[in-house]
């Protein structure tokens, strides 16, 4: 049965079958050929794989990040980014990279980072002279470290599946996280320096002071969010809450809320949150079958049975994941392969958090990745530059990450050193 079941899923996938559909159906249709469960146990996961505290904060860093995209608090973010990196050479590209990291500790999303900020970092660059096919994809790669650096929507879905704390992944992606922007920050010097591209002019002191005034207030974000964390004064949760809360304080503060635009927000966070649920509901139903059945603990047996080397375990399980992350969305790859990870991190005795933190990463880096990455086609449909173009610029920016996700996969303590320090 659970065979058949993953059959059937893989059919539905490859005539076009949106993933959420194809998981709930193909799950709904092996308990009725089969007739081994009541159908009624699958709407029992459906409803009960949403049925968790900590998914409630999904919705809530995704509204943060809508307000911040329109309650003129990205560009804030960008003015002081570039205020602080902007005379490296290449300094627009720093400065697209910097902006995504702040920006990365209030929304949790790449694709909320390269279509909101991103055309702010765009638009930047192209009017400094930089090639548009190079800023779209700086801008693309640099938004991957978005849900790398807490708060990080796709951590909380690995959480909430792996029944890992959420609290422990959001500290393990910090280092990584820097890593991320510092590996990308030298490529982007080298490019620059080859290609002669412009630094930022001197700014004067009132200038300056300006720009730090006005990005005081948004930069107390990420700092409420993960010092709240951090102090244990908050729960993920509970800080999404606050986020959104601030965020639209600001945006009020800063004269750039109106009606229309909230109910514009609060729209796009309906359907990007139902997207999302819908995922993950569907995934439980699915993943419960495949357990039940114990096809993960087959899948494991088996890999065990080629070698029980960690080393070489975490690279084939890289290897896949990147292939997955070349043609599917990241929330699909993790829900689909969650279920399958599991058993083998028991049998092996992979740390959780190391584990998720380099599935996160993985899924991230996919994004990027051509052929279909999703932050591709966003970034392209904002720039509007030819695919192959964009292609031929992501891929040196690629390298780097794929350094960091190495070094991160080899040396566990990267990603479990700040939490093991704060939370024991």
């Amino acid at each position: 049965m659970g065979w058949t079941l993953v059959l059937l899923f893989a059919v539905l996938l490859i005539v076009g079958v949106p993933i959420a559909v194809a998981m709930g159906f193909s799950s709904m249709l092996v308990c009725l050929i089969f007739n081994t469960y009541p159908t009624l146990a699958i709407v029992h996961r459906l409803a009960g794989g949403i049925d968790s505290y900590v998914l409630i904060s999904i919705p809530f860093f995704i509204l943060a990040g809508e307000i911040m995209n329109t309650g003129g608090i990205t560009s804030r973010i960008f003015n002081f980014a570039d205020l602080m990196v902007g005379k490296i050479p290449g300094g627009m590209g720093h400065t697209n990279v910097l902006a995504s990291i702040i920006f990365s500790g209030m929304s949790g999303s790449a694709v909320a980072d390269t279509g909101g900020l991103g055309m702010i970092e765009l638009k930047a660059m192209t009017d400094k002279g930089y090639d548009r096919d190079f800023s779209a994809a700086v801008t693309c790669a640099s938004a991957t470290i978005g849900p790398i650096i807490p708060p990080s929507i796709p951590m909380i879905v690995y959480g909430a599946m792996a029944e890992v704390s959420v609290g422990s992944l959001f500290l393990g992606g910090i280092i990584p996280g820097l890593l991320m922007g510092v590996s990308l920050m030298i490529i982007i010097f080298f490019i620059s320096k080859k290609r002669k591209y412009p630094t930022r002019d001197h700014l004067g002191m009132r200038k300056a002071l300006s720009i730090c005034k006005k990005a005081f207030f948004p930069l107390l974000t990420p700092l409420i969010v993960i010092g709240g964390i951090l102090t244990g004064a908050v729960t993920p949760t509970e800080a999404a809450i606050i986020a959104s809360f601030y965020a639209f304080f600001l945006s009020i503060f800063y004269g750039e809320m109106s009606l229309k635009k909230l109910m514009r927000m609060l729209k796009n966070t309906a359907i990007n949150s139902g997207t999302i649920l819908f995922i993950i509901a569907s995934a439980t139903s699915f993943s419960w079958i495949l357990s039940v059945e114990g096809v993960p603990q087959r899948v494991t047996a088996f890999i065990l049975s080629v070698t029980q080397q960690p080393f070489l375990i975490l690279i084939l399980l890289n290897i896949i994941l990147l292939v997955m992350g070349m043609f599917m969305e990241g929330l699909s790859i993790l829900t689909i392969i969650v279920p399958f990870l599991l058993p083998l991190v028991r049998a092996v005795g992979i740390d959780p958090v190391h584990m998720g933190v380099m599935v996160v990463l993985n899924v991230m880096i996919g994004l990027s990745t051509p052929p279909v990455g999703m932050s591709l086609f966003v970034i392209n449909k904002i720039a509007k530059v030819d695919m192959r173009s964009l292609y031929r610029e992501i891929v040196p920016l690629i390298v780097p990450l794929i350094i960091v996700l190495l070094l991160v996969t080899y040396v566990p303590q990267i990603s479990v050193f700040v939490p093991n320090l704060l939370m024991n």
